[in-house]
């Protein structure tokens, strides 16, 4: 059928990129047309669409870009920047859009070629202007890097006084000394944003370490976490710890402390942190405890008397718990039924766990019975001596689903796998990193067979040559065959995958074979 556009010339100045009026809907009366401009059929048959296609979709007429604009809201988030020109000393919108587009909006730190440096925190106050921010809009995703952003940021939010946006995420793009220097900022309240539930505030780690201009931004999160009352979610990246103190309805919680190693970063302090939870403790759900030192090649820090005596809550309905680098969180008197009474999910994890320190932090653990699946991720290699397998079984003897991801030693896998069939377990998954020998491959799989649950095995980054692997394979399909699924990945050699995945596709062994195999170069 051919379409053509229904769109009147003053709906078309509102969808510039629209097929012409003259080519309408053939028979505008026919069921076929107005079946194909309902809007409880537009809604069902764009669900189907990628986000490129719908935006096509939305070119073909008026009812179209209708349907299709709130649909793609809700996908996508606009870049506004580019909307907005300048014409000598006149800053104007230059491109109309649809209001429901407007629903998430992503404000970059980057302009338009046409607006002047001295004009770009102009462009930011526009958004919030020119836009139908206050009844539209549900997210913002702001990048910044420069402290007149922040100042036209809040500006923004502070004229349009309540709105309905419910998240506000922030990626701060600079690592530039310089925007640090003077005063540091002091900036005016917001009003109380009632709907706003979920703050994420993120640095990323290259640029925290050895310059202060990040803690030119991070008075805008605290400035943000104070506007909104009814906070459930709170993601930070930051080097310092925010007041919590009127987060009386937060969920969750994902704080990781980054020490920038400039004079300005404050020292890690345990107090600090734990302090945190008091006005949350009723109402906490997922907590994500993380601490990263970009100077220190592994993290172990002896026992101190920084844990002790700390006034630590009783977190009435926390259910999950991440600690990552668990050797600085060494809380005394925390980890137990009575102050985590309702805890379920525990996971411990760092690229460089060392056996002390997990051994050390697991010391601090009194016995759960609460906790179902237990998580270990490190990339530090165990010992065949290490006792902490049975450490964690006596600690959380209620475990059902368990998952691990650790560096590849099959005698100690085993070793492991011994401590842990003690659990009657539903569930367990492992991740090995490094696997040099088929043989190993063949020794963790055979370790499995004592487990009657659900198992999967990741060998992650192998490095195994051809020929040590062809002559196992039969043991890998042999010892396969009780898994859910069993993947080898590393550097993809092709020649690699196309010999040995229709091995394992033949054989109806549940292996996912992806690369981890090299070819072996004769003279």
């Amino acid at each position: 059928m051919k379409l053509r556009s229904s769109c009147s010339t003053r709906e078309e100045t509102s969808f510039p990129n629209l097929v012409p009026a003259t080519t309408a809907f053939a028979d505008e009366n026919s069921p076929m047309s107005k079946a194909l401009r309902n809007p409880l059929i537009l809604d069902v048959v764009f669900a189907k669409l990628t986000t490129s296609e719908l935006k096509m979709a939305r070119l073909v007429c008026r009812e179209w870009g209708d349907a299709g604009a709130g649909l793609l809201g809700k996908r996508a988030l606009l870049d506004v920047n580019k909307l907005f020109r300048c014409d000598g000393p006149r800053l104007y919108q230059a491109t109309p859009v649809h209001d429901q587009l407007t629903r998430g909006l992503r404000i970059l730190d980057k302009f338009d070629p046409s607006v002047p440096t001295k004009r770009t925190d102009d462009v930011i106050a526009k958004v919030f202007t020119e836009l139908n921010v206050s009844q539209v809009t549900r997210e913002i995703e702001f990048h910044v890097s420069r402290k007149k952003f922040v100042a036209a940021f809040l500006h923004g939010l502070r004229t349009l006084k309540s709105t309905k946006i419910q998240q506000i995420s922030i990626f701060v793009t600079s690592r530039n000394a310089n925007v640090d220097k003077g005063r540091s900022q002091v900036l005016q309240k917001l009003p109380v944003q009632r709907n706003l539930t979920s703050i994420k505030f993120q640095i990323p780690l290259r640029m925290l370490y050895g310059t202060s201009g990040i803690h030119a931004f991070q008075p805008l999160l605290q400035t943000l976490i104070d506007s909104a009352p009814t906070l459930t979610s709170l993601d930070v990246t930051a080097s310092f710890c925010p007041s919590l103190k009127g987060c009386t309805n937060l969920q969750i919680l994902k704080f990781l402390l980054v020490n920038c190693h400039h004079v300005a970063c404050p020292d890690f302090n345990l107090a600090t942190v734990t302090s945190m939870l008091h006005p949350m403790k009723d109402s906490l759900i997922k907590l994500d405890f993380g601490y990263a030192d970009a100077h220190e090649n592994y993290i172990y820090y002896p026992v101190t008397t920084q844990g002790r005596n700390l006034d630590v809550p009783v977190v009435t309905n926390l259910t999950s718990l991440i600690i990552n680098a668990p050797s600085r969180y060494l809380i005394f008197d925390f980890f137990d039924e009575e102050h985590l009474p309702k805890l379920k999910t525990l996971c411990f994890k760092n690229h460089y766990l060392g056996r002390t320190s997990l051994s050390t932090h697991l010391n601090l653990w009194k016995r759960h019975r609460g906790v179902q699946s237990f998580a270990l991720k490190t990339r530090s290699y165990c010992q065949t001596e290490d006792k902490f397998g049975e450490q964690i079984v006596k600690l959380f003897p209620s475990v059902k689903k368990l998952e691990l991801k650790l560096n590849s030693c099959h005698n100690c896998i085993k070793k492991l796998m011994e401590s842990f069939q003690l659990w009657d377990l539903d569930e367990i998954k492992l991740v090995l990193e490094g696997e040099n020998f088929a043989a190993g491959v063949v020794e963790v799989l055979r370790s499995f067979v004592i487990f009657k649950g659900i198992k999967a095995v990741h060998f992650e980054d192998a490095i195994i040559n051809q020929v040590d692997f062809y002559n196992n394979i039969d043991d890998i399909i042999l010892y396969s065959r009780g898994f859910k699924n069993v993947e080898i990945s590393g550097v993809v050699v092709q020649e690699m995958v196309d010999v040995f995945r229709p091995i394992f596709e033949a054989s109806g062994a549940p292996v996912n074979f992806k690369g981890g195999v090299f070819v072996i170069i004769r003279n």
